[in-house]
């Protein structure tokens, strides 16, 4: 009887905190994509698994030398807030960007991470 018990500890704590591991906001798609080649954007739009607190949210965009780019406030698509917006100001020239980002969640979960793209001539 006290290996049922054992056992069924076991499974829940795993169930557990299983889903504690699932609970982080994770990147689903980018605008512009990864390795993508596009004219110049007028905004990053990164979409995660759950929603994010565009407070605490952003990115941070270098060009291929590692000099920062302009950048709006981060804000949520107001119809969908697992989607981070955020401005580019300006035209980008041609070129290699770098986009490093970062956000957290409802349940205060922060994650980063990068992605790169290209603007084309």
């Amino acid at each position: 009887m006290s290996q049922t018990r054992t056992f069924a500890f076991a499974l829940v704590a795993a169930v557990l905190f299983g889903s504690v591991a699932y609970a982080h906001p994770q990147l689903q798609s980018a605008e512009p994509a990864a390795d993508a080649s596009t004219a110049s954007p007028k905004q990053i739009r990164i979409t995660f698994n759950e929603a994010v607190i565009p407070q605490f949210s952003g990115v941070e965009l270098k060009d291929q030398a590692g000099k920062l780019i302009a950048t709006g406030k981060a804000e949520n698509d107001p119809a969908n807030k697992k989607i981070l917006v955020v401005p580019v100001k300006g035209e980008l020239t041609p070129g290699d960007y770098n986009v490093e980002w970062h956000a957290v969640s409802a349940d205060t979960h922060r994650v980063k991470g990068s992605y790169s793209f290209s603007v084309k001539p």
